[in-house]
């Protein structure tokens, strides 16, 4: 059984494929690539496959991550097989091969970058500070987004902030802010930035 952790990007019209939907995307791919996978043992077995903490639909992301576990894996050509059989807006930009006592991506994943953007919202930095508390590491306005860095982000969720804009008549919607996760992992404040 082969570890191997592919950082993957979500764009365009897969933004809006929800979580749930990327083990079947994925495991799909992977076989129209003519790999196979290993499958968890029971009485309904499924293939073997871990993500990162979810984001909300629509939301879009430049380094997302996913450990597959595959059976014998002696494929040079990786990276361009699961590229070529991956729908659509969804492109594997790094493998990387974990050692065996690897931590779990749950416990990889424990900073995640954002940048948001809002028309509707004057004062962002203050409602994410605002709901957030302490979760936030750092904020700050590049042109005209604000970036944050969030600890914890499968207990510190994005459309948390979003739902509770909605809920005070901040903005009307989720199609009053724009979201995109630049990446997820741990945090690094020397070159500040956030990686796996």
């Amino acid at each position: 059984m082969t570890r191997t952790r592919f950082i993957y990007s979500k764009r365009q019209g897969a933004c809006f494929v929800p979580h749930i939907a990327l083990a079947q995307i994925f495991s799909r791919s992977a076989r129209r690539a003519g790999l196979e996978l290993e499958m968890t043992q029971g009485f309904s077995p499924r293939a073997k496959i871990s993500f990162g903490p979810e984001l909300p639909a629509g939301v879009i992301a430049l380094n997302e991550c996913v450990d597959m576990f595959f059976q014998d894996l002696n494929n040079n050509n990786l990276l361009d097989d699961m590229n070529n059989s991956l729908p659509e807006g969804f492109s594997i930009s790094r493998v990387i091969f974990p050692d065996d006592d690897s931590p779990s991506l749950g416990k990889l994943c424990r900073h995640a970058e954002y940048l948001l953007r809002s028309s509707k919202c004057g004062d962002l930095i203050e409602h994410a500070k605002n709901f957030y508390n302490d979760s936030i590491i750092k904020s700050e306005l590049q042109d005209s987004w604000l970036r944050i860095i969030l600890s914890e982000p499968a207990q510190n969720p994005i459309g948390g902030l979003v739902k509770h804009m909605i809920g005070k008549n901040i903005i009307n919607g989720w199609h009053e802010i724009n979201i995109v996760r630049v990446s997820i992992g741990k945090y690094n404040h020397e070159s500040d930035k956030v990686y796996l």
